[in-house]
């Protein structure tokens, strides 16, 4: 029975209504009519935005870093002390191997030849001396024993014959000092003339001078460590970089594999090489052509010789270079941005405030199955397939369907099998 009815039973029939229950009925009315528009103001209404898997190409790599150097770097140095007299190339100069780069003045080392020599003539006399009495020795030796003989022992005696052998052995001995004394004088001139042959610096390769660190005046001391004097590059066109790689990614880095880096001096250009050595031991990293990884505290990093092609001669040594090692790869493939395999609808509902019976009210939101586990999604691993779990739309109604997660870029990521390119995968909710 409605209100008109109500007002028009017999007990008011043919009478009329006291103003009263016309407030009430009005004010029934106004309730209704309020209730309505507050369902209607603040009942759940739930918007999701999805996206469409596309397909595409995707790399999956780990970075590195690192610095160029030649691929043949020489460094030029003295091995022995003196003042430079002269400089003769500079800093980007072409040299040839052979080529006298500079010369440190050699007046000491052929005074030093000087004497020497003249103890050389000296000795020399000296032996030729001794050689003359060892001969007059002899000979009297060789006299006297014969007259002992032939006299049976009478003339000389015995005591003179021994004396005349022990002064010829004497005089023997002295011959052989008087050599071995030539042979150490001889040697030192030869070590001299070397010394006066590296007072020329010269060049072991055809190369280009990357640094000069001495001038003309400049004293060289060799005493303890031979100074470096010039860097040269056997050939720029062909350089190296040798990255720094984490130990958690330094076992899905193989040689052969595509690397591109960029340096600083040329920010928007990609420089494309490969991974020629991936290097086994640990040490300090302090020469990046010999040690083969690095130990910083509890942080360990691995070193990788990667191959550049340096023809442009863009690149120079010591730039530092940022790598992205190209690790799996994949054509063709089937893409999702990796946030959705984040998204949680429940926890969104959750945190946008909205309670599971609230799906009652509005009829697009439909209650879902729990969601599995979520599988532990490791970004940087590319080699083996993970699973994983994404919401999608279907027939209006969102549910979570488990995917085979294939490799991926940080960006997207590569669905093997659970979805299609007509899939309306969701990424967000909006609840208004």
């Amino acid at each position: 029975m409605n209100v008109y009815q109500t007002l028009h039973t017999k007990k008011y029939r043919g009478k009329k209504i006291p103003p009263m229950v016309w407030f009430i009925v009005l004010g029934i009315l106004v309730l209704c009519v309020l209730g309505i528009i507050l369902w209607n103001l603040f009942a759940s209404k739930i918007e999701y935005e999805t996206i469409k898997p596309t397909r595409g190409d995707i790399k999956s790599s780990i970075s590195a870093s690192g610095s160029l150097s030649p691929v043949n770097e020489v460094e030029i140095g003295s091995v022995i002390s003196g003042l430079v007299l002269e400089v003769l190339v500079d800093e980007n100069d072409e040299v040839k191997q052979g080529q006298v780069l500079a010369r440190i003045n050699p007046e000491s080392i052929n005074q030093q030849i000087a004497k020497f020599e003249a103890q050389l003539h000296s000795a020399q006399a000296q032996l030729r001396a001794s050689e003359q009495t060892l001969a007059d020795k002899k000979w009297n030796y060789d006299r006297l024993k014969e007259l002992y003989k032939a006299t049976n022992g009478a003339s000389p005696s015995l005591l003179e014959l021994q004396t005349a052998k022990t002064n010829y052995t004497s005089a023997r001995s002295d011959v052989d000092i008087k050599r071995a004394s030539i042979i150490e004088i001889q040697t030192s001139i030869e070590s001299a003339k070397i010394d006066l042959k590296n007072s020329e610096i010269i060049s072991p390769v055809d190369g280009i001078v990357l640094t000069r660190s001495v001038e003309v005046g400049q004293s060289v001391a060799a005493s303890f460590q031979a100074p470096t004097l010039f860097k040269v590059a056997e050939n720029l066109e062909e350089m190296q970089l040798y990255a720094s790689i984490s130990e958690a990614d330094i076992g899905k880095v193989k040689e052969g594999q595509e690397v591109i880096f960029t340096v600083d001096a040329y920010p928007d250009k990609n420089f494309h090489a490969k991974v020629n050595r991936v290097n086994f031991g640990s040490g300090d990293g302090s020469n990046s052509s010999s040690n083969t990884s690095s130990n910083t505290s509890t942080i360990i990093t691995y070193r990788a010789k990667i191959e550049v092609d340096n023809k442009s001669l863009l690149l120079r040594p010591d730039m530092s270079a940022t790598a992205d090692i190209i690790i799996a790869k994949a054509q063709n493939a089937l893409l999702v941005p990796s946030s959705a395999l984040y998204f949680d609808l429940n926890k969104a509902l959750q945190k946008a405030g909205i309670k599971k019976n609230d799906s009652a009210l509005n009829p697009m939101v439909a209650p879902s199955r729990p969601r599995p586990p979520k599988a532990q999604i490791n970004i940087k691993q590319k080699h083996q397939s993970k699973s994983g779990t994404l919401w999608i739309l279907k027939n209006g109604t969102p549910e979570s369907v488990e995917v085979e997660i294939g490799i991926t870029d940080g960006a997207h990521t590569q669905i093997l099998s659970g979805i299609d390119e007509q899939t309306q995968v969701i990424t967000k909710i909006k609840a208004q």
